[in-house]
């Protein structure tokens, strides 16, 4: 039977990387078209990255950390073309998305780090050659 906790944060992970994909993929237009609030999905990517984050936090997930990782580079890519690849910034504009998005691949790779240091080494000369 797998882990509870880390079937939950692998859950809230998914539900962040498909949140961030919809913004990404399907632009303003799409995201309209089914909720009126455009920011609406942007913002809730941040406490979903940050409870899967949390949920997580004593197990070990390359996944979790590769759907984290994946979904901050989503939130980022918008972001970075509304603001016209920084040509212009505005501080309460699209900025705001490149900087939660960085704060989510933040999240990603040190679940990605502690997730490495946590696995045993592959083969036992592996660990002699390690010492």
């Amino acid at each position: 039977m797998a882990n509870a906790r880390l079937v939950i944060g692998l859950i809230l992970a998914a539900a962040t990387f498909a949140l961030a994909l919809t913004n990404t993929l399907g632009g303003l237009l799409a995201v309209e078209a089914v909720l009126r609030n455009v920011a609406l999905i942007g913002t809730m990517t941040i406490p979903l990255a940050a409870a899967a984050f949390i949920v997580g936090w004593n197990q070990r997930s390359v996944l979790m950390a590769g759907l984290l990782a994946a979904s901050g580079i989503a939130v980022i890519i918008p972001a970075t073309i509304a603001t016209g690849f920084f040509a212009f910034i505005v501080v309460p504009g699209p900025i705001l998305g490149v900087i939660y998005g960085l704060g989510i691949l933040g999240l990603g790779i040190a679940k990605g780090i502690k997730s490495a240091r946590a696995m045993p080494p592959s083969s036992p000369s592996a660990a002699t050659a390690a010492r």
